[in-house]
């Protein structure tokens, strides 16, 4: 009989932990309270166009780079991948990554592959989130409201019962679900964690042949991230993301006008091209990730001292996710990896 694995949330490090456990003979149950799968994954359709919550492209995924030796084993790199020019920051001093820690460590794992190659993937973030969800056990609508004695329970009354369970949330998420003792000195440093500030996003529906496509994502002033969707059959763009961090108190509507407006000083053409726009803020990645504040990139690590381990005060529960590592597809991923080696190394000694 295979070992069982429950996985509290259906973002990226969720999946690729389920996945990573899955092949290595584990029995894996995803919980995920959404309606979807995927959390920053996720992919919407406003206006007959697929707009991507926060996944619009990823490096170090060429031949050999960091990204790519993660996916690779995990048959991942069978997707319909395509390599884009490079963005912008590339050769600029990263001023988006102002509001992060910019240590060493973060640089070379977060900046640097995307010097070395850029990708998008043809179908957006869901593409990946399918393939990921193969041989995994995915429950949808599930809010795990507590956590006790290798078991958890969901808020319509369901609970599952386990080995082993990780975690995808935010670290104090989790512990405040956790019923089992657990030792002061620990929660107390889960709840000094310092978060990185939100993102507000304006979803832009574009009038067709008016702007045109750029192969690439543009950093403007070290404040405004500018992502195109996929390019119409004559060059033209369809669509695009304006992200920007904000801080509580800020007015909606005003931050928006703010962004089209800032966005519009490289993208002249823009406010003739709009059809139509949605907004999301902070609050809404709050409710889709469980992180607090909706912070984009979760714990800010002031150094490598400063990172959780996977392995916590109890020996059934693990952790994942950007929260305990470094932000991104990658890091998020080499997080899932080093979570899975944890488990391993845990249940090889009981």
């Amino acid at each position: 009989m295979s070992r069982q694995a429950l996985v509290v949330g259906a973002g990226l490090g969720g999946l690729l932990c389920g996945r990573i456990l899955s092949r290595e003979g584990w029995h894996v149950t995803v919980l995920e309270q959404g309606i979807q799968a995927g959390g920053a994954l996720q992919t919407f359709v406003r206006g007959g166009l697929r707009f991507d919550t926060g996944f619009h492209s990823v490096g170090g995924l060429g031949p050999g780079e960091p990204l790519e030796q993660v996916f690779r084993p995990l048959g991942l790199m069978d997707l319909p991948w395509y390599q884009v020019e490079a963005d912008e920051f590339i050769n600029c001093d990263l001023p988006f990554m102002r509001l992060s820690s910019q240590t060493e460590d973060e640089i070379a794992h977060v900046a640097d592959p995307f010097r070395q190659s850029v990708w998008r993937l043809r179908g957006g973030g869901k593409m990946l989130v399918d393939a990921l969800r193969e041989g995994l056990d995915v429950q949808l609508r599930k809010k795990v409201v507590e956590i006790s004695d290798r078991s958890v329970t969901c808020a319509d009354g369901s609970i599952y019962g386990a080995d082993i369970v990780v975690s995808d949330l935010h670290p104090l998420s989790t512990f405040r679900m956790v019923r089992d003792h657990v030792r002061p000195a620990y929660l107390k440093r889960l709840e000094k964690l310092q978060n990185g500030p939100g993102a507000f996003t304006v979803n832009v529906a574009l009038k067709p042949g008016v702007l045109p496509y750029v192969n690439h994502s543009i950093f403007l002033d070290g404040e405004v991230m500018i992502h195109f969707g996929e390019a119409d059959e004559n060059g033209f763009a369809r669509s695009l993301d304006l992200l920007r961090f904000v801080q509580p108190g800020y007015d909606r509507e005003a931050v928006a006008k703010e962004l089209i407006e800032h966005a519009s000083k490289r993208l002249p053409d823009l406010p003739e091209a709009i059809l139509q726009y949605w907004t999301s803020t902070p609050a809404t990645w709050e409710r889709f990730t469980g992180t607090p504040g909706g912070s984009a990139f979760g714990v800010v690590k002031h150094s490598p001292a400063e990172y959780l381990s996977a392995v916590t005060p109890l020996p059934w529960l693990f952790l994942t996710g950007q929260n305990i590592g470094l932000h991104g597809v990658l890091g998020t991923s080499i997080a899932a990896v080093n979570t899975c080696n944890s488990i391993k190394n845990v249940c090889d000694t009981l």
